[in-house]
């Protein structure tokens, strides 16, 4: 058995022991917290119905927008591996059945963030030849003489 066989099968086990868990399940009105490990993150998400709160995956990261890009970008993946997974190692069982499900319409239909936060790091200089050449191009399209005016100003601070 490979690791991610021994890391899947003990998750499902620790799920699946518990009398109240066996209570809670069949109707399964009390929503359920979990935090996975995969993939160099601690991945947090919620379950009810059997159905994952797609709102709660990668919450905890809410403050860091490029680090909940990267975790729920992560969640997808894990959700992806848990399907095949649990589709290609079937067990009897209507949690079975419910648990496959869950993941396998979270692989499919959960959008995962993608974001990448970057600063614009212009500096004064490409500020100011940037507004210089954008009044050439209006002197260009127009040569009245405020057009002109604007140009002289804005052109004078790059000599």
């Amino acid at each position: 058995m490979d690791v991610v066989s021994a890391v899947f099968a003990t998750y499902l086990d620790a799920v699946s022991n518990s009398v109240h868990d066996r209570l809670t399940d069949q109707f399964n009105t009390v929503e359920q917290a979990k935090v996975v490990k995969y993939d160099g993150f601690e991945i947090p998400y919620s379950y009810q119905i059997w159905k994952i709160k797609d709102k709660s995956v990668c919450e905890t990261y809410s403050h860091n927008l490029n680090d909940k890009s990267l975790c729920s970008q992560a969640a997808k993946r894990m959700f992806r591996e848990m399907c095949l997974y649990l589709q290609e190692n079937p067990q009897s069982g209507s949690k079975y059945g419910k648990t496959k499900n869950m993941y396998c319409n979270a692989a499919t239909n959960y959008k995962p963030l993608v974001a990448t936060v970057s600063f614009d790091e212009k500096s004064q200089n490409d500020k100011a030849k940037q507004a210089c050449s954008v009044a050439i191009l209006k002197v260009m399209e127009n040569p009245s003489k405020s057009n002109i005016a604007a140009r002289k100003e804005a052109c004078s601070e790059n000599d």
